[in-house]
């Protein structure tokens, strides 16, 4: 894509996020973006929510299992920005209308104490910068009409980032198996979904080490894991449609639990 039309497809899917209507596919008469393509157009919108005021906060692991990345075409995760105005505290109401379709996973947040800036981060350097992991709910969501159609599309659109809610009870690394943990969704109630740590990338600190190696390639606005960033690692479970008045709930063994309440 030309620079004119990579800023262009930023510019439609920031409208997107503003009133609420899904654009159609970024393909520009059938040319397929590729990864760097659509990375460039996620750089261009962290650029202008940061001019606006917006704050870096952390970092979402897109596409961690392998059955997220076939049903895309992937061959490895995708890597989202989380913005401060994504980040709500448990059980207080989200506006279901701030979504366009909304979905929800489990996640595990971890919160770094110290930075990881790769290349060459490996999961002993992950271990000694976190400070703790919170159990989250991650609110997936597609600005693209029917969803993205492939790895390029969902990159361009922020890896599908929403909203995060994170739970309040912190667990610090020793005292939880985050790669045998088990993960229960449930909605309204009932139970949604079934998982495992295991589930992303066979273990959610690998995932927290990939994105600290892959955050530089992309140069974006926060292009390094800083202190006191998230770093969210969903695909624990398969993720749920969320609706307005919908209560989601889940148990994350060895870490707690989280509730994120969707008002009507």
């Amino acid at each position: 894509m030309n620079p004119e039309v990579l800023r262009e497809t930023a510019t439609n899917l920031i409208g997107a996020y503003r009133t609420g209507k899904a654009i159609r596919s970024i393909r520009q008469h059938d040319t397929e973006p590729t990864l760097l393509d659509a990375y460039e157009i996620q750089r261009e919108q962290l650029n202008r929510w940061s001019a606006d005021g917006e704050s870096i906060r952390g970092f979402k692991v897109g596409l961690a299992s392998v059955p997220a990345q076939k049903a895309l075409d992937a061959t490895e995760p995708i890597l989202g920005r989380l913005t401060g105005r994504m980040i709500h505290p448990e059980h207080q109401p989200l506006d279901a209308k701030e979504f366009i379709r909304p979905r929800i996973e489990p996640a595990l947040a971890f919160v770094l104490r110290d930075a990881l800036r790769g290349p060459g981060v490996n999961a002993a350097d992950a271990i000694r910068a976190v400070d703790f992991v919170l159990p989250a709910l991650e609110i997936s969501d597609s600005r693209i009409q029917d969803g993205p159609a492939n790895a390029a599309e969902m990159a361009a659109d922020n890896a599908g980032c929403g909203g995060v809610v994170l739970g309040g009870h912190p667990v610090h690394l020793p005292a939880a198996d985050l790669r045998l943990c088990g993960c229960v969704l449930y909605r309204n109630g009932e139970v949604a979904a079934t998982g495992a740590g295991g589930m992303a990338l066979g273990s959610p600190l690998n995932a927290l080490v990939w994105a600290a190696n892959a955050a530089p390639a992309h140069g974006t606005p926060g292009s390094a894991l800083e202190p006191g960033h998230l770093v969210i690692v969903p695909s624990l479970t398969t993720a749920v449609t969320a609706e307005p008045g919908d209560t989601v709930t889940t148990t994350i063994a060895g870490v707690g639990s989280v509730t994120a309440v969707l008002s009507r």
